[in-house]
């Protein structure tokens, strides 16, 4: 039995040659618990609290009360980032994680973060780590994101990492609102012209075809074009319908296929100018995520295999796992980035910095902030640019079809005189 105030914790630690060591030690705290293993000249991966009996029945009351979180109980992007965003705040704060969650399932909590949280507090007394809960809820906290909280708790940093991937998802959430504000004139405008294009064939067409059928004359261009389409519209509705269902039945099974999915993400980098912001935008996952897992404390080498997951293109992941190989044989993180191009020289020069001064995680995090900036500034600039583009080219085929279809009107005026 422990002394009082004190609590058994489980970790798993490395030996200085490479061995993992598994054991049990007393602490008041899971801090407490890291300080010691690293003071028995061991490097601490994970920290896990023993439940008591007292827990262990806590727990099942918890669960109890929790109920099952079924598939509608899945976040949505706003909705993790205001559960993060409270849990952080609470952490932050000193409040244990048993408390926190509690008052994040507490009164006033929405519906689905509340059944979420209950059901992370049951396995949390249950013994479980905070990341071992969220991944019985793969569809609310996806495998980048448990990744971080995981190396948050091995690090004792966990107030900490929660802050920062709150801060992460608030930049996500800011990017997806501007992208969907953006896109809100460019719809309307779309389907305004899409409704004025249908009343001119649905209406309009079909009270001039007769006059020029009963003269024995050919339709004007336009409005053979478009009466041809008319009559048309049925069988290549069937056949559009056919090729998109099987398009998309070969997509799904493409995306169950490794080798596809890689060729896929390889075809995306190489394109022209997407290439290069998904090459950017991979480059400041990556180093935010080391920056992050650094500052809380994981070996390098233990962060760069967390971090590595998080690279979303397999393409670059495999780039990315080629370069970072060298790591361990001695040669720098700068080097081995660079060689591979995979971090613009901008950000490149803050990993330089940070390696030659010994604050590799700030500076890591520097340079994600400003590949995030300049990846901000270049989407403010697509979108500013969006919305003028978009009215002028559906301005003028619309209004070059109404022009089109107003000359086949006025050409009646020729019927008269023959």
């Amino acid at each position: 039995m422990p002394a009082p105030g004190l609590f058994p914790y489980r970790y798993r630690a490395y030996r200085g040659d490479g061995s993992v060591v598994v054991a049990t030690i007393d602490a008041a705290s899971p801090e407490a618990a890291v300080a010691a293993v690293y003071d028995a000249g061991l490097t601490p991966f994970e920290t896990v609290r023993v439940a008591a009996r007292g827990d262990r029945v806590a727990a099942r009351r918890a669960r109890s009360v929790a109920g099952p979180a079924g598939p509608s109980d899945r976040l949505s992007l706003k909705e993790l980032r205001a559960f993060t965003v409270e849990l952080a705040t609470l952490t932050l704060a000193e409040l244990p994680l048993d408390e926190a969650m509690r008052s994040v399932a507490g009164p006033g909590a929405k519906p689905k973060a509340g059944r979420l949280a209950r059901s992370l507090l049951a396995d949390l007394l249950g013994g479980a780590q905070l990341s071992e809960a969220m991944a019985r809820h793969p569809r609310s906290f996806p495998p980048d994101y448990r990744a971080i909280v995981g190396a948050g708790e091995a690090g004792a940093a966990l107030p900490r990492v929660l802050g920062e991937l709150a801060e992460a998802l608030a930049r996500r959430v800011e990017v997806r609102g501007k992208l969907l504000a953006a896109m809100v004139y460019p719809a309307i405008l779309l389907a305004m012209s899409l409704a004025s294009v249908g009343v001119i064939v649905a209406v309009l067409v079909p009270n001039l075809t007769p006059i020029f059928t009963d003269a024995g004359l050919p339709l004007p261009g336009i409005l053979g074009t478009l009466v041809a389409a008319r009559d048309a519209s049925g069988a290549a509705a069937a056949v559009a319908l056919a090729v998109g269902l099987a398009l998309a039945g070969l997509a799904r099974a493409g995306t169950r296929d490794p080798m596809v999915r890689l060729a896929a993400d390889r075809l995306l980098v190489r394109l022209p100018v997407l290439g290069a912001f998904l090459t950017a935008g991979e480059a400041a996952r990556f180093l935010r995520g080391l920056g992050t897992l650094i500052g809380a404390g994981v070996p390098m080498m233990g962060a760069l295999r967390i971090a590595l997951d998080l690279v979303a293109n397999r393409d670059l992941a495999r780039r990315y796992a080629a370069s970072l190989e060298r790591v361990p044989n001695g040669e720098s993180l700068t080097a081995s980035l660079g060689d591979a191009a995979l971090v613009p020289a901008s950000a490149l020069r803050f990993v330089a910095l940070g390696e030659e001064t010994g604050r590799l995680g700030p500076m890591l995090s520097k340079a994600a902030g400003l590949l995030e900036g300049d990846q901000q500034r270049a989407i403010d600039r697509l979108l500013s640019l969006l919305t003028p583009v978009m009215t002028l080219a559906v301005g003028g085929a619309v209004g070059a079809l109404i022009m089109s279809v107003m000359g086949a009107v006025l050409s009646i005026n020729d019927l008269a005189f023959k």
